[in-house]
């Protein structure tokens, strides 16, 4: 578990509460919704209004139907008595209210926060729009991501992003980032996704995927003791097949990268002449081009290795789990060898920095929120590649998916990529 998993532990502190059994929400609340507290193992009753509930969560709306089940018939009838005997439902004593009983308010991590925070925050926000935000900024992606697990469980996610639109924390906690490891900043990345993909805050998703598709995942690097620690929280293993989807793009990434290097490798041991001159001593350039390049991408850029055909049992590479952005950068550096004075530009770096800099994984491949909520199969990558051959010139070829994203979906799947003619963009 990386040393940022620690972090989902240090949660605001808990409202206060007068009587910790009960919790008011509504003071003419006329139901109680009991609910079991699994970090304490109490049980709080809210005091709520059920109009309030019928209205903001299609789930409380079900349960609480006083026509089609039994809970909501029961619920119904006992309001009625209650209604003939007090005048007003802020009289009823909340001893003699209704209870309905919830036993799953959804997959919270435990030990990361007390769900009575939670839920209590969930339920005024429901009953009162203008609801200040209880904690400070700093520690508000953890609340939000939690949030956004209650808000989906009770099916109402619209009301409670609408309430965080209007706090401003769409766009401020988007762009305050003050994590100091990359432990942390992926901790904060994955729970702004969680929150992006139940909120439908579509720069959430679309940044924050991108970020732990370039970046990868420093899971492997934690101990023991971190491992045990909130490890059932949803955003470690993200629903609705995001996390296999974030796995596939980066490898395809990773697959673009090394087609690079392998097509200008492949440029300069094929017979067609490379050098630019044409001279006699072409032969000689497109050879040490061809030596050059190779012990620059084997030693410096390190991106690079080469074996013998003949190992019966070639060492098994671990994967790459560095940042992708790094691999760009090194291949950047890529000099401009020259056999002679006379040889200029006839090395690969004047073709290979215009295909770097198409690349921008940053912007490129993270997950398009609308399209993957409209149409899930047609966007992924995962279950929809483009395959095909791309080609850097000539006719667009178009992949498939959304037309915003179909020509980069096309570039990063496909299953040969042909790299030249190179123009710059």
């Amino acid at each position: 578990m990386p040393q940022g998993r620690r972090a989902a532990t240090k949660a605001p502190a808990p409202f206060s509460e007068a009587n910790p059994s009960t919790v008011v929400i509504s003071n003419d609340g006329d139901i109680l919704i009991q609910i079991k507290d699994p970090t304490t193992c109490t049980d709080h009753c809210y005091r709520c209004s059920r109009d309030v509930l019928h209205s903001a969560s299609e789930y409380f709306n079900v349960l609480l139907d006083p026509v089609k089940f039994s809970e909501g018939i029961a619920i119904e009838a006992r309001l009625q008595d209650l209604t003939r005997q007090y005048n007003d439902s802020a009289a009823i004593p909340a001893s003699e209210l209704p209870k309905a009983v919830v036993s799953d308010v959804g997959a919270l991590p435990e030990g990361c926060i007390s769900t009575g925070t939670v839920v209590r925050l969930f339920f005024k926000i429901l009953h009162d729009p203008s609801t200040s935000w209880p904690v400070l900024r700093a520690h508000s992606v953890n609340l939000i991501a939690l949030l956004s697990i209650v808000a989906d469980r009770f099916a109402c996610s619209n009301t409670i992003a609408e309430y965080l639109i209007r706090q401003g924390l769409e766009i401020t906690l988007l762009k305050d980032r003050k994590s100091a490891t990359t432990q942390e900043i992926e901790l904060e990345n994955r729970q702004r996704l969680l929150a992006g993909l139940f909120f439908g805050f579509p720069d959430w998703v679309r940044q924050c995927s991108a970020a732990l598709i370039v970046e990868a995942s420093k899971r492997q690097n934690s101990t023991e003791d971190e491992e045990r620690e909130g490890e059932d929280a949803l955003w470690w293993i993200l629903p609705g097949g995001v996390e296999e989807e974030l796995a596939c793009r980066r490898d395809y990434v990773l697959d673009t990268l090394s087609s690079i290097q392998k097509h200008f490798i492949n440029l300069y041991i094929s017979k067609q002449t490379q050098c630019r001159l044409g001279y006699s001593s072409s032969p000689q350039c497109d050879a040490y081009q061809l030596g050059e390049i190779i012990r620059f991408l084997c030693r410096k850029g390190r991106t690079l290795r080469i074996e013998s055909a003949f190992d019966p049992a070639p060492e098994e590479l671990e994967p790459y789990n560095g940042n992708l952005n790094d691999i760009i950068a090194k291949l950047k550096e890529c000099p401009s060898y020259q056999i002679d004075d006379n040889h200029t530009h006839c090395g690969a770096r004047t073709r290979l920095m215009p295909v770097l800099e198409r690349l921008r994984p940053s912007f490129q491949v993270g997950i398009c929120s609308g399209c993957w909520k409209e149409d899930k199969s047609k966007e992924s990558w995962l279950e929809n590649p483009t395959g095909g051959t791309w080609a850097n010139a000539g006719e667009r070829f178009h992949g498939r998916g959304c037309r915003a994203h179909r020509d980069t979906k096309a570039m990063y799947t496909a299953v040969k990529r042909d790299w030249t003619p190179v123009y710059a963009l």
